[in-house]
């Protein structure tokens, strides 16, 4: 008798201790699974009696796109039963990052209580912005016709290659509000961090072998802007806003493990020794326990981007092939590629509506430097703009026709 009342002392201790409980989710990318976080899992589950880890695995290699994923990962979450003080954290890989965002966007578009709850954003090797990696899976398993969006060979969804494409619809929409969703969520404590290969620089790739840093890197240059169609050629002020609201970190790991550890992988060591020299778990535990981010890795960085999207909200009567861009103010410090500059149309991705140029370059300048982006229309100029771009970072520019 004794003994049971002080188990249920002890056991009723413990409850009361727990007052409130952290819902970490893990969130694997295109290809993954459980297994893309190795020991992680485990690891949080060890670090507090009121964390509860778990991994969130999606049917990735389908036809479905990020954002049903996301819709997916909501029913998931509302599945368990998470009391009204309990936090919400998620820990993101690759294409996970998006499903998340995705998610955090449906919270705030829809008012859901669970919006106040979410705690620690953490993401790992996120394409944010894109990646070339996506566009080759397109070439390697869906030289096919449209209509066929599977492909059982493939470990990739035809829709997810397309969406994680530069300029692909989702990016379109990210690249518009992304800051004001964190910023909309009250207790958000973001973190990205960028895996670097073994050696990067602008010849070989500054990048974790797949996913480029000014991709992985959520603070972009921005400039939302109307123009007239059919009207004379006008020149626009340099207003594009740069943010950096969103703490970023780079550390040397591979996307998955190659030539070096892989990003979001975790060994079995770190089980028994968390300073087991894994370069993102610390990064990982700090940002889940609130603790002060340490700083990551330095790299020279060279390489931007630019996307400039296109659309047509008045339905003007015009066909895309009649718009183009000219690229100007280039030097010996600040190349675009042969022939990024003569084919940035479409981009890599398949828009629904209107069209994206992009194209990458490098630059030795230090901090922001300026490129002229003519957009025209049947080979005449409409718009010249003066548009920032700075190593490491992408630069949007969104065009509505009037």
């Amino acid at each position: 008798m004794k003994f049971l009342f002080c188990f249920l002392f002890l056991t009723s201790f413990a409850f009361a201790e727990c007052v409130s409980k952290n819902h970490i989710f893990l969130i694997h990318g295109i290809g993954g699974g459980k297994s893309t976080f190795g020991s992680l899992e485990k690891i949080l589950n060890a670090q507090n009696e009121c964390y509860q880890a778990r991994s969130f695995e999606y049917d990735t290699g389908s036809d479905r796109t990020p954002k049903e994923f996301s819709q997916d990962f909501h029913k998931y979450v509302s599945s368990f039963p998470i009391a009204a003080n309990d936090k919400i954290s998620l820990v993101m890989h690759s294409q996970g990052g998006l499903v998340g965002t995705l998610w955090l966007n449906h919270l705030l578009t829809e008012k859901l209580e669970l919006l106040k709850q979410v705690d620690a954003f953490v993401t790992l090797s996120t394409p944010f912005w894109g990646a070339n990696t996506a566009h080759v899976g397109k070439v390697l398993f869906y030289s096919l016709p449209a209509k066929v969006e599977t492909n059982p060979v493939s470990p990739f969804g035809r829709n997810e290659l397309n969406e994680m494409s530069f300029g692909s619809a989702t990016i379109h929409e990210m690249s518009q509000n992304l800051e004001s969703i964190f910023a909309s969520i009250p207790n958000l404590r973001p973190l990205a961090v960028a895996g670097m290969r073994r050696k990067p620089g602008p010849k070989l790739g500054e990048d974790d072998l797949i996913v480029p840093t000014y991709s992985m890197r959520p603070n972009r240059i921005y400039l939302k802007d109307d123009v007239q169609l059919f009207n004379r050629m006008a020149r626009s002020p340099a207003s594009f806003v740069e943010t950096n609201e969103i703490p970023f970190v780079m550390v040397p790991a591979d996307h998955i493990r190659l030539t070096q550890a892989g990003v979001a992988y975790i060994p079995e060591k770190c089980e028994k020794d968390l300073d087991c020299g894994h370069p993102s778990l610390k990064f990982i535990l700090d940002q889940i326990k609130g603790n002060q981010i340490g700083k990551g890795s330095d790299y020279d960085l060279a390489r931007f981007r630019f996307t400039m999207f296109v659309t047509n909200p008045e339905n003007l009567d015009y066909e895309n092939k009649d718009l183009t861009i000219e690229i100007g103010g280039l030097d010996k410090k600040t190349k675009v590629p042969l022939m990024e500059r003569f084919t940035p149309k479409l981009g890599n991705a398949k828009l629904k509506e209107g069209l994206a140029f992009t194209f990458r370059g490098s630059t030795k300048e230090l901090g922001t430097k300026s490129l002229e982006i003519t957009l025209k229309y049947k080979n005449r100029a409409i718009k010249t703009y003066t548009a920032p771009i700075e190593a490491g970072r992408t630069t949007f520019l969104d065009v509505a026709l009037k």
